[in-house]
């Protein structure tokens, strides 16, 4: 009787032979005849070994169930994919710097029984007998889908399409423009590269866990400082590097997400960025009017060089044992206090644009982080006491705990217990409830109106 054997040809391919899994192969593939696999079926997800269904309906799947990528239930996110084609159709307009940058997909030519192997030539030309599954890169596979889906109806192209976490979007009308010079089936211009495997279905997970769980990915001052200007708030944060020497490279901590015990950093780069981040539309908005934007990152830098003259630690000659000190007795540089401070900064700017005054000649917020940096009355086991606003619980050389500001307990610090349930002590707390909370309590003592967070 007749043996039906399913093949996919693919040419101008390479292999390589992997010690305990055999040979890989790569080739490439236009995103056309990618996607038109995809639609008809002769590339499949198994969501077993990738990331599965987008909820669980209770039923169970196996290396058996196989569905098409554009299964309306698998775990797979259209937004991200039409991010991805939108940025890869818009790559080559010089206006616009959203490129795209990964060509590559995965497959697995799976080794199943009763299959024959993948058969390669010396024409380097590669023939595929079994299920082709996908056990990475499926959000790329949607991508080309989509692409190739608005080449053939420009209507299906939303309205708009946001390419960046900070809301930043590119026009449906550009992308149905820029889609009319769009050939899916260009080899020169619109193909992916493709790696090739040939491993047991079981061994999908496998893979799925390699390129996605075993891969180090780099800490977040790594990929701000690799890519600074890939969001509103990383554009900020660069502008502001620039502009206050207070906040210079050499004084941030770029690629650590943490400041080591002995370091003279100020603050790491991801903080400022997390710090800002809740303007990022707004920072969006600010970009498009340039001077608008600069007067904003000058307030900041004002700002942040008159609370330098009340922390002088903050000033690029300070010591890294002063800013330890510091660090140690006072909120002042820790690095929840700039979650507050940047959204009480941004506010009061908003508020000299709205009432179109002039905050050079301002002293009133000048005068609120004066009062910042100044004492408040507290109450120390029924004494009246005054303690810096900033002060934090801590041990002196003699081994003594000095009390610091009462006021935090409960605010950004939160009473721990023992397992028997007996108070032992305050832990600080940085979440945007506690973050929150400081906000409301700096605003309150600086005695400043921002006319927002009510």
């Amino acid at each position: 009787m007749p043996k039906f054997v399913k093949n996919v040809v693919i040419e101008d391919v390479d292999r390589i032979y992997r010690r305990g899994i055999g040979n890989v192969f790569k080739g490439r593939i236009t995103i056309g005849d990618l996607a038109e696999g995809l639609i008809g079926g002769d590339i499949k997800y198994a969501p077993k070994y990738q990331r599965g269904k987008k909820k669980s309906d209770g039923s169970d799947f196996d290396e058996t169930t196989l569905l098409e990528i554009t299964n309306e239930h698998l775990d797979i996110q259209e937004p991200r994919a039409a991010a991805m084609a939108a940025k890869y159709l818009m790559g080559d307009e010089s206006a616009v710097d959203r490129e795209f940058y990964n060509p590559d997909i995965i497959w697995n030519a799976r080794l199943e029984e009763g299959r024959p192997k993948p058969d390669y030539n010396s024409k380097r030309v590669l023939t595929l007998h079994s299920t082709i599954t996908i056990p990475d890169s499926a959000h790329r596979h949607y991508s080309c889908y989509l692409l190739y889906k608005w080449h053939q109806d420009p209507d299906s192209i939303p309205d708009e399409v946001v390419v960046a976490e900070d809301g930043d979007a590119i026009d449906g009308a550009q992308l149905r423009e820029a889609i009319k010079d769009f050939d899916p089936f260009d080899e020169q211009h619109s193909s992916v590269f493709v790696t090739i495997f040939n491993v047991r279905a079981d061994h999908e997970g496998r893979l799925f866990d390699e390129y996605n769980v075993e891969g180090k990915k780099p800490t977040t001052g790594t990929a701000i400082d690799m890519y600074g200007d890939k969001t509103a708030s990383r554009r900020f944060v660069e502008a502001l590097m620039k502009e206050c020497a207070i906040f210079d490279r050499y004084e941030i901590e770029m690629r650590a997400n943490t400041i080591a015990a002995a370091s003279r950093k100020i603050t790491t780069v991801a903080t400022l960025d997390v710090a800002i981040k809740p303007f990022q539309k707004r920072l969006l908005d600010l970009e498009k009017n340039k001077p608008v934007y600069a007067d904003l990152v000058s307030f900041f830098s004002h700002f942040y060089s008159e609370w330098a003259t009340h922390y002088t630690q903050f000033q690029p000659t300070a010591s890294g044992k002063a800013r330890q000190e510091l660090r140690a007795m006072s909120f002042a540089m820790s690095n929840i206090m700039f979650f507050p401070m940047f959204r009480m900064a941004f506010e009061l700017w908003e508020k000299h644009t709205r009432d179109a005054s002039d905050w050079r000649s301002d002293k009133t917020w000048r005068d609120g982080l004066a009062r910042l940096a100044g004492n408040v009355e507290a109450d120390m086991n029924g004494r009246k006491v005054q303690v810096p606003v900033m002060a934090r619980d801590y041990t002196d050389d003699d081994g003594n705990l000095v009390e610091g500001n009462p006021a935090w307990r409960g605010l950004i610090l939160i009473q721990q217990f023992d397992q028997d349930g007996n108070p032992r002590g305050w832990s600080l707390s940085s979440t945007r409830q506690t973050r929150d909370a400081a906000y409301h309590y700096l605003t309150k003592v600086a005695g400043l109106s921002t006319g927002k967070g009510k």
